[in-house]
């Protein structure tokens, strides 16, 4: 799982070309303005999705829209045919493949990768400075190496992982509710729900 950067999915592609990449969803919903619920749809039917929904947009959305479209759906005009009015796409810079969560949520795998970054907030709070030096590096490793291997003990004994937020659980019910019932809704009434449960 990745960040939408470039480079970054270039070079796991290059590294683990037999593995599936996918983007991070909060990612994802940081950096576009249309409702976030077109991730929940299987990649091959977003572009149909997009369609319709870019049809309930007012006039003043146009450039937002176009642009998503153009990086996350369809890819930029590159052309239109004269005899048949067809229209040559660019791929988009990040296909739907990459970033619908359709295949995570079928799976139980998270849509985030959050828990890293929240290591790596910790890991910055204990070393506490950019540049440190080897011995320092290596006693934080050290720490780091026994709080794991304590949590790992933890999950041997049968103890419990630590408890979500209620609100988080109702939440990610709500998602999944309306995720199985996507069969039985419109694309839009699919959408509109799950938009209703997924907070900025």
């Amino acid at each position: 799982m990745t960040d939408f950067e470039q480079a970054a999915i270039k070079a796991s592609k290059a590294e683990f070309p037999n593995v599936k990449n996918k983007a991070c969803f909060f990612h994802l919903s940081q950096n576009k303005c249309l409702p976030w619920a077109l991730d929940f749809i299987p990649s091959e039917n977003i572009p149909a999705a997009f369609d319709e929904l870019k049809a309930t947009f007012p006039p003043e959305a146009e450039e937002v829209v176009q642009w998503f479209e153009d990086n996350y759906v369809h890819g930029r005009i590159r052309r239109r045919n004269q005899r048949n009015g067809n229209i040559i796409r660019t791929d988009p810079l990040f296909p739907p493949k990459l970033w619908s969560v359709s295949e995570l949520m079928d799976h139980g795998i998270p849509r985030t990768q959050n828990i890293v970054e929240a290591w790596h907030r910790r890991w910055s709070t204990l070393v506490g400075k950019p540049h440190v030096g080897v011995y320092t590096m290596i006693e934080e490793l050290q720490k780091e190496q026994q709080r794991v291997d304590l949590e790992i003990e933890c999950i041997n004994r049968g103890e419990p992982k630590p408890k979500q937020k209620k609100q988080i659980i109702d939440r990610e019910k709500r998602i999944m509710t309306v995720y199985k019932d996507i069969s039985n809704r419109s694309v839009l009434e699919f959408l509109r729900g799950l938009a209703h449960n997924i907070s900025m």
